[in-house]
């Protein structure tokens, strides 16, 4: 009740809704001089509204979840810890974004639902004066879970900040992150499978294989980039210009597991440290800082970059170890607007990084995207990525020191990748996909949730297609189909196709004041051989003992929109216990069962 007198209180005070295309814009952290702001003005299509997360393959949001889709880019060179297996669950650093608005622009969205998931978003983001901005954006969200000791919590936020003297002289890039996962582990229920005799026991009383595990990952990095033009302003506004940045960064992340329930639970099978609980610990500091040199061209059609990257690296886990590398970094950036309606456009990008002493000493990377756009306000244009790199393998695979798992100096060789990703959109109607990758030295763990270096080549491809139409105004039709193969199915475990089927109606009534949308949406993954899934570690690896089955999972949603209000509902999983129950993408491990969520999300321009 009290969210609803609020809700009217607020109805009556908004006053400024704007449709002006260019309000916002915003690009995301990377060589931040050479980048470019591009339009971010809120999208207004609600198609996807109530898909409002990733699905998590372990069964609930906040969860650990294995990666079952090729992914389409790698990260920077230099020293890796580990990822952490819960990248939808935090924000990462390359999805920092900056802004610049006419004015102030909030999204604040709600969404709840069985089990107790509560998520909270929130976007601010301002700018003074056209040259200082300051945006914070935060997630929380907590769910239940279906099973015992699934309960999860996560609270990510980042605030970042850009500004730019009156005549450009000079300016910076600024950002604080902070990402908190937490998380009960239990291991997978103890059956492993739900069957006609278990499917009616209440789920929060099956068995589950630990009673008292749980995990906590946190993260915090600052970095600050300021920059300077060396040349004074010329008379002319398509003049060049030659700029140094500075950019440092500090991060500071903790993975913690505890366990106090080791001996009844018999869940491991080698104790190291202590054989009473596990208490295991890992922490990584890391200080980075990059010197470089930024040509701008007439226009700003040609951009270069050029400079030098230390980093510095200490590892405590049990042990202390420090890891310093240098790299030699470049990065070129061509656009041209091809006709006079600037319609046409064409960007290619390069950059190129190495390793030039270090651990990782002889570690590189060359990559180039590029772009054309045959049509930019239709949005049809082709793109084109292709990466080359050598890079040492993450420190989890050479060393590791926990109550469980233990190893030291594997001295793995680099894993080298080539991989390039072709596409073609048209009207955000017909979306065509291409992906190949060649991995030598694949890294993964084994059946034992232990290390290993397959010493041969691997191939992959994936090809996509998504066709959107709607059909006499009011009936909308959308499929997409993914197909992705493997050369190696024995150490790469994905479902080689995945189908996505839409059928809804969509009209905008009231004299268009009322967008709405009412249908369904069935998904469905082909059968595969699944990774298990090691809490000590948060590694997924390999198994031979379990199959998924592939169960459409069928959605029945609602979404509607008043500007500048939003809202869906929505029953997910409608079909289950219908067409079986083994929705399982992890052994152990299952989707949610029939449930329902609602959302709201309120934008603000003033």
């Amino acid at each position: 009740m009290l969210f609803f007198v609020c809700l009217g209180y607020f109805v009556k005070g908004q006053v400024l809704y704007s449709t002006d295309q260019k309000y916002l814009k915003s690009k995301t952290e990377q060589n931040n001089l050479i980048s470019h702001y591009n339009p971010a003005y809120p999208d207004s299509s609600i198609s996807e509204l109530s898909n409002y997360f990733p699905r998590n393959f372990m069964g609930n949001v906040g969860l650990p979840s294995p990666n079952y889709l090729f992914i389409h880019e790698t990260d920077n060179l230099g020293f890796k810890f580990f990822e952490a297996p819960t990248l939808n669950d935090r924000f990462l650093s390359k999805d920092i974004a900056y802004y610049r608005s006419v004015g102030p622009y909030a999204n604040l969205e709600g969404i709840a639902g069985s089990k107790q998931l509560q998520i909270f978003k929130m976007l601010f983001t301002q700018t003074y004066k056209e040259r200082l901005n300051f945006t914070l954006k935060f997630n929380r969200y907590t769910s239940l879970g279906y099973y015992q000791k699934q309960q999860t919590y996560s609270n990510n936020f980042y605030l970042s900040s850009n500004f730019n003297s009156r005549n450009n002289r000079f300016g910076y890039y600024f950002y604080v992150l902070n990402n908190g996962n937490k998380n009960s582990e239990n291991g997978g229920i103890k059956d492993g499978v739900i069957n006609d005799s278990t499917v009616s026991i209440n789920k929060e009383l099956m068995g589950v294989k630990l009673s008292s595990a749980n995990r906590d990952n946190r993260e915090l990095k600052l970095m600050l980039n300021p920059w300077f033009r060396l040349n004074k302003k010329t008379d002319s506004l398509n003049g060049i210009a030659h700029y140094l940045q500075v950019k440092s960064a500090f991060a500071n992340n903790s993975y913690r597991y505890k366990d106090v329930g080791i001996v009844k639970d018999n869940f491991y099978k080698k104790v190291y440290l202590d054989t009473v609980k596990t208490l295991d610990s890992s922490h990584v500091r890391q200080l980075v800082n990059e010197f470089n040199y930024v040509f701008q061209g007439a226009n700003n059609k040609l951009l270069l970059s050029a400079g030098y990257k230390n980093e510095i690296n200490q590892v405590w886990q049990k042990i202390d170890s420090v890891f310093m590398n240098h790299l030699l970094q470049a990065e070129c950036l061509f656009e041209n607007k091809m006709d006079t309606t600037r319609t046409k456009k064409f960007s290619s990008g390069f950059n190129v990084q190495y390793v030039l002493n270090g651990p990782n000493s002889g570690n590189y990377k060359i990559e180039n995207k590029t772009v054309l756009w045959t049509n930019e306000k239709q949005k049809n244009f082709l793109f084109a990525t292709i990466i080359a790199e050598s890079r040492n393998a993450d420190y989890i695979y050479n060393n590791w020191i926990s109550n469980h798992f233990l190893w030291f100096n594997k001295r793995y060789k680099s894993q080298q990748e080539v991989q390039s990703n072709i596409g073609w959109s048209y009207k955000n109607k017909i979306n065509l996909n291409f992906f190949y990758q060649n991995i030598f030295n694949y890294l993964y763990f084994d059946n034992s949730a232990s290390p290993a270096q397959y010493k041969k080549t691997i191939e992959n491809i994936g090809i996509s297609a998504q066709y959107n139409v709607v059909l006499f105004k009011h009936l909308g039709l959308s499929f997409q189909h993914l197909f992705q193969g493997t050369s190696k199915p024995t150490y790469i475990r994905i479902p080689q196709n995945i189908s996505t089927a839409k059928l809804f109606y969509t009209g905008n009534l009231f004299k268009n004041n009322l967008q709405l949308q009412i249908g369904s949406q069935v998904q469905v993954y082909q059968s595969f051989k699944a990774y298990n899934y090691m809490p000590s570690t948060q590694a997924f690896y390999l198994q031979d003992n379990s199959t998924t089955a592939a169960c459409p999972f069928l959605d029945i949603y609602l979404n509607a929109r008043i500007r500048p209000v939003t809202v869906f509902l929505k029953v997910e999983n409608a079909l289950q216990g219908f067409v079986g129950n083994n929705y399982s993408f992890v052994p152990g491990y299952y989707q949610t069962d029939r449930t329902f969520r609602f959302g709201i999300s309120w934008m603000f321009f003033d």
